[in-house]
């Protein structure tokens, strides 16, 4: 809001006088005169900023990748004076249970300020203007009615910034990001271009639909379309009687879809409409908008495309499953390309859906997944903890003072004998040698180790009559190096 105001006293002297001339009637006359005061000019200073992209007006559902972005930016006219502001909301729809949850994070310049319930929306009195991006979400585990309506404002109020208190402020402005949300719950489910025989409707093309709302929806009079090239060819929803330019639903079923539940639409007369190298299927309401839409690569056949979980996950294309749950394997999610985060993201959509995952180590007789096993929840990969190297010295065996150090070619042995030594390569990242050894007798002796440039020679190992018990600290199995060949041993000087 503009205030700004440059004023010039102007004094005017309007004087009526009464004249006769010639005997004519009395006749009204006006003089005007005008006075200048120049060192009396009044103006208003101006405090005004703008925000930019402030209408929001989407379709949001509880999918996957449903998240809704926008981006306004905040800036001071120029010439303003400095200002401070803070950010709000204002409900004013009626259907507060869908705006309720609906999730939003809000960043400015790129650092977050808000994360949590869009009902919620605030920022604290902030003077840093710039870019304000947003993004919506409606969470997968959510359901509402489709069709609610959410409309919210979001508000950004500014007053001076030398004054503490907005209300104390005479100068202000308000500048609002008007949002409104649309739940869109039903969705494309399931794409069946290709059939490879089998019994109906595996048949025939089909798509099926899934509503991941809380009340049944109607879908006669809705459409269905398809892009071969550039044209888009609909095709709309009938209740029955549909020829090879409609789609009605599979076996007489109604074109209500229940709540969670699906709806499988065959084309009229068992047309073939879809591509199997590629097509892009939309979906669109009664007053033709957009709801959904899929494009799908080449497909194999006797394949679909699915959502899984049903309604709110990613596409992946197992076995078909018209007008029931979609199934799908660990195998199917590698096939289609899912690195091991993808494949977590899928899992917490399982357990949030309660849906089925096929477990690829359980097999039929032919060598295919059983149908309604446990989740199989791949294992994480782990980082190897590096433990420092440990040289482990076998019972009967005691290094001599002066022996030297080496780290000797591995060689496997299966057999260790009385006075050989153990050597457990070190870790390079922790270059720590440590010799332990306990002798029988109560006093403690310890070996000491020289470390020499010059090429390693293989330690020398005085044999004792009795075994030396050595305590080791527990470590990861590791591969275990032998060192078969015993050196000469030195005269005794004991």
């Amino acid at each position: 809001m503009k205030k700004k105001f440059n004023k010039i006293i102007f004094l005017a002297l309007i004087l009526p006088l009464t004249l006769g001339v010639f005997g004519a009637q009395p006749t009204n006359a006006y003089y005007g005169d005008i006075e200048n005061s120049p060192g009396n000019i009044f103006s208003a200073a101006l405090l005004d900023f703008i925000l930019t992209n402030n209408s929001l007006n989407k379709l949001i559902g509880p999918e996957a990748l449903g998240e809704i972005s926008h981006a306004s930016v905040a800036m001071p006219e120029s010439g303003s004076l400095p200002m401070q502001y803070i950010l709000s909301n204002n409900i004013s729809n009626n259907d507060f249970d869908f705006c309720s949850k609906l999730t939003v994070e809000a960043k400015l310049n790129g650092l977050s300020k808000y994360s949590g319930p869009l009902s919620g929306l605030a920022y604290a009195t902030t003077t840093e203007f710039g870019s304000w991006e947003f993004r919506f979400d409606l969470p997968p585990n959510v359901s509402v009615p489709n069709g609610a309506q959410c409309n919210e404002d979001a508000l950004f109020s500014a007053w001076r910034a030398d004054i503490t208190n907005r209300a104390d402020s005479s100068w202000h402005d308000e500048e609002t990001l008007n949002i409104s949300f649309t739940a869109r719950m039903v969705v494309l489910n399931e794409i069946f271009a290709r059939p490879n025989g089998g019994a109906a409707p595996k048949d025939r093309e089909y798509i099926e639909l899934y509503n991941n709302g809380t009340t049944p929806v109607d879908t006669l009079g809705w459409q269905i379309s398809e892009i071969a090239g550039t044209t888009e060819t609909f095709y709309p929803v009938i209740a029955t009687g549909a020829v090879s330019g409609e789609v009605q639903p599979y076996n007489g079923a109604s074109t209500i879809i229940p709540a969670g539940g699906w709806l499988v639409l065959e084309f009229g007369g068992s047309a073939a409409h879809l591509n199997d190298t590629g097509d892009t299927v939309k979906l669109y309401d009664n007053v033709t908008t957009l709801l959904d839409s899929h494009a799908y690569p080449a497909v194999s056949a006797g394949k679909a495309v699915v959502r899984f979980p049903d309604g709110i996950g990613f596409w992946v294309d197992p076995e078909p499953t018209p007008g029931t749950a979609n199934m799908v394997s660990l195998e199917d999610l590698r096939a289609a390309g899912f690195d091991d985060a993808m494949i977590a993201q899928v899992l917490e959509l399982v357990a949030l859906k309660d849906a089925a995952l096929l477990n690829n180590n359980l097999l039929n007789n032919n060598g295919e997944n059983q149908i309604g096993a446990v989740p199989v929840i791949p294992a994480i990969p782990t980082v190897p903890e590096i433990l420092p190297p440990v040289e482990v010295v076998v019972p009967g065996s005691q290094l001599s003072p002066d022996a030297v150090m080496s780290e000797a070619e591995p060689v496997i042995e299966t057999t260790l004998t009385t006075g050989d030594v153990v050597t457990i390569p070190k870790a390079e990242s922790i270059p720590v040698v440590e010799n332990i050894i306990i002798p029988e007798e109560p006093a403690i002796k310890k070996s000491e180790t020289i470390i020499e440039s010059e090429p390693a020679i293989e330690p020398e190992v005085i044999v004792e009559p009795e075994p030396i018990v050595e305590l080791v600290p527990a470590i990861e199995p590791v591969p275990v190096v032998v060192e078969t060949s015993t050196p000469e041993l030195p005269p005794s000087n004991e």
